[in-house]
């Protein structure tokens, strides 16, 4: 049985890891102990947290519940802030890890944690969960099936967010989500080029071109305060197209994911999936699978430290507004 603890109980714990954890254990009888829960302060809500989601035990101290619980797997659900610190310090005591993107606050913190990851050998992998939204995979899957593609055009929309950093702290996901569609098919990011300029709203909109090594190409846009909430991907072959949207709810917003396949003008394959729970909806519970099978068969955990290290510096230049070249 493998014993987990949570290091974290913020609102991304809460309503998303807490209960894909907790379905995971209900799915899986016998196979995870969810042990134990570290926060700094607020206990009492920790208690709360432990017994809404199944978990056994409180700590204050991380060192502490490391050394009571010798868990075989730690969730690092932290502030970009505190994600350097406490994923770099579980798997430096060679806990295997899964924490929260983008890793480290910048990249010089993400390349820290690749260097880490490295030294240790700890297993580790980076919650970017529009990679495991079911949409995704079957995008993924229809891809792999039909052949090359030569572009993929990729877009966020939100409402109202005002934060200065959003392309690095939210934007990070579809550019990695990206990666994770071109890699398999195209081939790596050789180079990207940014566009922004200030929106009615005060903050950046971003334009990003990307480069691949086949010679395919991605334009991504992340609009974060444009009155919508959105995020599609489309990706373009010689004689199809595959194109979805993830899924959405909150608010009186309450959008499923759907993807389809067309080919040669004829719609020839659809799926919808419904978008509540979001926690399973958006690739959060798919993470959770990903990562616990991965401990169970004795293989390394993706994306890894050191894989997210490229979808950092991509995150962090368009951030600027700069253009950026890759090894």
């Amino acid at each position: 049985m493998l014993k987990i603890a949570l290091v974290g109980i913020g609102n991304w714990a809460t309503h998303m890891h807490g209960p894909a954890l907790a379905h995971y254990a209900n799915e899986h009888p016998g196979e995870v102990e969810l042990a134990a829960v570290c926060v700094r302060t607020s206990v009492e809500r920790a208690q709360e947290f432990c017994h809404r989601f199944g978990f056994q035990r409180v700590y204050t101290d991380l060192d502490t519940m490391i050394d009571t619980e010798r868990p075989d797997a730690c969730w690092s659900i932290t502030p970009i802030g505190a994600t350097r610190q406490v994923a770099g310090h579980v798997m430096q005591r060679g806990i295997p890890v899964l924490f929260e993107k983008p890793p480290g606050a910048n990249l010089c913190e993400a390349q820290e944690l690749a260097d880490i990851s490295r030294r240790t050998g700890t297993p580790n992998m980076v919650a970017f969960n529009r990679r495991w939204a079911a949409c995704t995979r079957k995008a993924l899957e229809w891809a792999s099936a039909h052949g090359p593609i030569e572009h993929i055009s990729a877009r966020m929309l939100r409402a109202a967010r005002l934060d200065e950093e959003f392309a690095y702290g939210t934007g990070i996901h579809l550019l990695d989500c990206v990666r994770a569609l071109a890699e398999p098919n195209v081939g790596r990011m050789r180079s990207a080029r940014t566009s922004r300029f200030r929106s009615a709203a005060g903050v950046w909109n971003f334009h990003v071109d990307i480069s691949f090594s086949s010679g395919a190409a991605a334009r991504c846009e992340i609009l974060p305060a444009c009155g919508m909430l959105d995020e599609s991907y489309t990706l373009f072959g010689a004689r199809h197209t595959i194109r979805y949207i993830l899924p959405w709810t909150g608010g009186t917003v309450d959008q499923d994911g759907e993807a389809q396949l067309w080919v040669e003008g004829e719609l020839k394959e659809s799926e919808r999936w419904s978008a509540d729970p979001l926690h399973l909806s958006s690739g959060i519970y798919g993470e959770a699978v990903e990562f616990i099978s991965a401990l169970r068969e004795g293989r390394r955990p993706s994306p890894s430290a050191e894989e997210a290290v490229d979808s950092v510096a991509l995150a962090e230049a368009v951030q600027e507004g700069r253009d950026i070249t890759f090894a």
